[in-house]
């Protein structure tokens, strides 16, 4: 990863596309391959993250699911996403069609940000993390949940296998054919940082980082708070 620039790259659209045929069967499938443990994930980000009454920028938004829990908390979410068709499944009215790398909108914006299993969707995870922290206020929080991949190679490997196997298994039983498609999930994995090179990363943008690993660091809860 030292020679390559983090993030999708030219894999990218391949990752959109595949996301975009198993809007249907998203949030159910995603939960099976969490084994789900991205319920209690979620919660924990948000929690973190959001206050009462506060701008929340809900970043892969996709059908609102962790905008539902920034509600809940009293938050008031902005949902971004780059798929129209995923925002098209929200009942929220903030919905914004755009890239991580090219957040439309003034510099502190937001109290918080949250994002559930959605960063690493990034074309660019440098410059996706430097617009999260232009949009955030002084000392504002970032909350988010993903995979992670493990700095033991034996644990990064056993992921691996469990990625390479599972999501396309999942989605066959959940969606049928088109679910195979849940298979990308493992492209995704390929190309992350290490948790350590990640809390590296946000650290030259964050004045505090902190990542919790579980699942032997397959799945991550990153909270970043600005700076002043």
């Amino acid at each position: 990863m030292k020679h390559r620039r983090p993030g999708l790259q030219g894999r990218w659209a391949h990752v959109v596309n595949s996301l975009q045929g198993v809007i249907p069967s998203y949030e159910e499938a995603s939960s099976r391959i969490a084994i789900r443990a991205d319920g209690r994930m979620r919660v924990r980000s948000v929690a973190f993250a959001v206050r009462r009454g506060s701008l929340v920028l809900d970043l892969g938004a996709g059908p609102g699911v962790m905008s539902r829990l920034v509600a809940a908390k009293g938050g008031e979410p902005v949902l971004l996403d780059v798929s129209q068709a995923m925002l098209a499944t929200s009942r929220f009215p903030n919905r914004v069609r755009a890239a991580f790398e090219f957040l439309p909108f003034r510099e502190g914006a937001f109290g918080a940000v949250v994002s559930g299993f959605a960063l690493r969707d990034a074309q660019d995870l440098l410059r996706a993390i430097g617009q999260l922290s232009w949009a955030l206020k002084p000392r504002g929080r970032l909350g988010l949940c993903d995979l992670g991949k493990p700095d033991s190679a034996v644990a990064a490997l056993a992921v691996a296998l469990y990625l390479r196997l599972v999501p396309s298994v999942v989605g066959l039983v959940t969606a049928g054919a088109v679910g195979l498609r849940y298979g990308s999930i493992y492209d995704t994995y390929v190309l992350l940082l290490h948790n350590s090179e990640l809390k590296a990363l946000l650290s030259s943008h964050f004045g505090s980082v902190e990542i919790e690993e579980t699942q032997f660091g397959g799945s991550i809860v990153v909270k970043c708070v600005r700076g002043d």
